[in-house]
């Protein structure tokens, strides 16, 4: 039996009463709840978004959903044609103590 990977993403869920949050695990887990802020964070298959979002949209408590945009968020910082060469003056890494008329 081999390992598969399985695609997954967030769906933040707003809700309009943070009670009837729990009835949410039935289409995924649940990682976070704010009951301050009344929403909560289901991460689910990505195969199977579409359908539950449909469905969790339709439920009574609940306000609005967003999907994550995570996965299709550019991730790199800058490129190799940016990239710069970082250099250390030998000077300031003397071990000599600093005169006080330096300072």
């Amino acid at each position: 039996m081999a390992f598969m990977i399985q695609a997954r993403r967030s769906v933040i869920v707003y809700l309009k009463n943070v009670r009837q949050a729990r009835q949410l695990r039935r289409f995924g887990v649940v990682n976070y709840i704010s009951e301050k802020m009344k929403y909560a964070v289901i991460y689910m298959d990505e195969e199977d978004i579409e359908t539950k979002t449909k469905l969790i949209e339709r439920l009574g408590f609940v306000d609005s959903v967003s999907i994550s945009h995570w996965p299709e968020v550019d991730t790199t910082v800058g490129s190799e044609e940016d990239s710069f060469e970082l250099t250390v003056d030998p000077n300031e890494l003397a071990d000599e103590p600093i005169d006080e008329e330096e300072l």
